[in-house]
């Protein structure tokens, strides 16, 4: 009898810290999920779709508001920004991209062989995959062409200005070496001086004529780093067709450039591509801009285009987790629910990015990237960050 009671204390104490930490987790886990800034139009308590309940009562003046949990264990200083909803015109249309890089983006390295002995004179001055060259001896460079003629002409080092991956601005000396297979000077390096791509313009601004697309950045095929611009255009763009996701594949719309410009690309961020719509502003739908306090789990509504000579539609969806603190791009997680679109495209596909998200009537996000192993599903990125990033390309 003392055996058995024994156990049972052991598990009732088992049991006890079994508790005691998943809660603590639960609490972690809610912390880290809380944002560092709320933008606001007036005072009230707001409630935040976080792991455990948290609320920020929000007075109608200052610039900071304490998140507590369980509405009273104080767990977080917010700063406050106080701004009026804004109002867009959510497109949900294709649209394709050309950009030209500021400078010349390297996105690759090779040895070649030089007087019988394999060299590489970029890898060996520093340079990697990923950088960034704007000048060489001096000279600005903005093309494939342009470096090409400065490396044929070189008489021994050449000074490279460039930007590294991480960001960093660096001036680097490279010798170019005779190739014997080509019989010219070479540097062992790929460079790229322009992209072109596809994805969905999300909304333009009717006051200014800013748009914004795609809510995350445009990168490079090879870095995979997101491309720094000089400057670029957006066009129309035809769909052909689609092809569908299924797990472990991502599917992809398939379209092209088609007709004349329609806008200047000025950025490309991580919160998606932004510039200035130059063409006529189509007749399309104006909604409200939630912030993101406002963006709640549940049943939500995606617009977008994905069959040829169609028109944007609504298609059902549903929010199922919101990270206030997450990475750009992947500020919400979103499953797909409408069997139309499901039986179309399986999901969420490539070429869907910055479609935008409507709940409760109102402009919550765009659609950024899918789940390869689940295409139902994919991440999101709050309306209220994409405005931001139009609001200082402004």
């Amino acid at each position: 009898m003392g055996y058995h009671k024994l156990f049972r204390k052991k598990c009732a104490v088992g049991l006890f810290l079994t508790f005691v930490v998943g809660a603590l987790f639960s609490a972690a886990v809610t912390v880290y999920q809380l944002p560092d800034e709320l933008t606001v139009q007036g005072g009230g308590n707001t409630r935040l779709s976080t792991l455990l309940p948290v609320s920020v009562d929000i007075s109608d003046e200052g610039d900071r508001a304490k998140a507590k949990l369980f509405g009273v264990v104080g767990v977080k200083n917010v700063s406050l920004r106080r701004e009026k909803p804004r109002k867009v015109l959510l497109a949900g249309t294709l649209f394709g991209l050309r950009m030209y890089c500021d400078g010349v983006m390297v996105v690759g390295l090779s040895d070649f062989k030089s007087h019988g002995e394999r060299v590489n004179p970029a890898k060996k001055s520093g340079i990697s995959r990923g950088d960034v060259i704007h000048s060489a001896d001096g000279m600005a460079v903005s093309s494939n062409e342009e470096f090409a003629v400065i490396i044929e002409n070189a008489q021994g080092e050449v000074e490279i200005g460039l930007t590294g991956s991480d960001g960093s601005r660096k001036s680097v000396r490279l010798t170019p070496e005779y190739s014997d297979a080509d019989g010219c000077l070479k540097t062992g390096m790929w460079v790229r001086d322009s992209a072109a791509g596809i994805g969905t313009l999300t909304y333009i601004d009717p006051e200014t004529g800013r748009f914004g697309g795609l809510g995350h950045g445009i990168c490079d095929a090879d870095t995979h780093g997101i491309i720094p611009i000089q400057d670029g255009e957006i066009y129309p763009a035809c769909i052909m067709g689609v092809k569908r996701g299924v797990r472990g594949s991502a599917g992809e719309i398939r379209g092209y450039l088609c007709g004349e410009g329609i806008g200047v690309l000025r950025d490309n961020t991580g919160y998606g591509a932004f510039g200035l719509y130059t063409a006529e502003i189509p007749a399309l739908r104006e909604y409200e801009t939630a912030f993101k306090q406002d963006v709640m789990r549940g049943k939500a509504q995606i617009l977008c285009t994905v069959t040829p000579d169609s028109e944007p539609k609504l298609y059902d969806a549903v929010i199922e987790k919101i990270n206030y603190g997450g990475e750009a791009a992947r500020n919400m997680i979103i499953r797909v629910t409408d069997e139309e679109l499901l039986e179309e495209t399986g999901g969420i596909v490539q070429g869907m990015s910055g479609s935008p998200v409507i709940q409760n009537g109102r402009f919550v996000g765009a659609v950024t990237h899918v789940f390869v192993n689940s295409p139902s599903r994919g991440y999101a990125i709050f309306a209220e960050n994409m405005l931001a990033q139009t609001s200082r390309s402004e």
